[in-house]
């Protein structure tokens, strides 16, 4: 009616612009901020846990290796322990170390425990929901031939997960049967992890000359290969695991 006052009722209060309010409201903005980026870190995580699965599996982490944990490693020489401390800070502080792109490159003689301080690294991050892939260079390598078989899976998608995967850890890289095509698609891997900071741990029986020299077919040049790995331990620290081959005395090591 004509002359009536209409109230509107908001049941929304507005925000007081006093200092404590300003304060508390910008905190409770960056909470919510940080639970929608959490939550989003979360779906992404989950997304490329199951593309993992569809295209190859598990992680790859095979029967004996699930053993390989930190706990159960032996730690009574200085070497030992000083590889030991480096492996599990890498593992304790994985959000630092992917922000940054670091990687391991753990290089050394047969049996000395490098392939237990990277499955251990993977066991660990698996647990805590990170998606890690951590084959033999020669399974990776397999995994993709596989595709040539037309079965419903492409070559481009299984290296995108290779290249893409928030961990990847390749074993007894330099083992795996040279060819130009082995060469080049170690390559496009490894450079387009490097190029993207996408970490990656690498263990070998090689030191870095012979490293090259093995990843590159015979009449080939190499400076690609060592352009690479030159690269990656930029970005790695250095492990070098080399003493007596304790396979065979101790059973858990590897």
């Amino acid at each position: 009616m004509f002359g009536e006052e209409i109230i509107i009722w908001n049941p929304v209060l507005p925000r007081c612009d006093c200092e404590q309010a300003t304060a508390y409201w910008q905190g409770q903005d960056r909470q919510a901020a940080e639970e929608a980026r959490q939550e989003e870190e979360a779906k992404r995580r989950r997304a490329m846990r199951q593309r993992v699965e569809k295209l190859l599996g598990q992680s790859g982490i095979k029967k004996r290796f699930r053993q390989r944990t930190f706990p159960n490693f032996h730690t009574d020489t200085p070497g030992r322990k000083k590889n030991y401390g480096i492996a599990k800070e890498y593992a304790d502080n994985w959000a630092y170390h992917q922000a940054k792109g670091d990687g391991l490159y753990i290089e050394g003689t047969n049996g000395t425990g490098k392939t237990h301080l990277a499955a251990a690294i993977a066991l660990q991050l698996i647990h805590e929901g990170v998606p890690v892939i951590c084959k033999t260079s020669s399974d990776l390598l397999l995994d993709i031939k596989k595709s040539f078989d037309g079965d419903g899976v492409r070559e481009s998608d299984v290296l995108d997960i290779y290249k893409r995967v928030d961990l990847l850890i390749i074993d007894d890289l330099g083992k795996e049967q040279c060819s130009d095509w082995s060469m080049s698609t170690l390559y496009s891997i490894l450079n387009d992890r490097y190029e993207d900071m996408k970490p990656t741990i690498v263990t070998t029986n090689y030191n870095q000359a012979a490293l090259a020299a093995a990843l590159t077919p015979k009449g080939y040049d190499d400076s690609k290969i060592a352009a690479i790995l030159s690269r990656l331990r930029e970005v790695s620290t250095v492990m070098t695991m080399a003493w007596e081959d304790i396979r065979g005395k101790e059973e858990t090591q590897a």
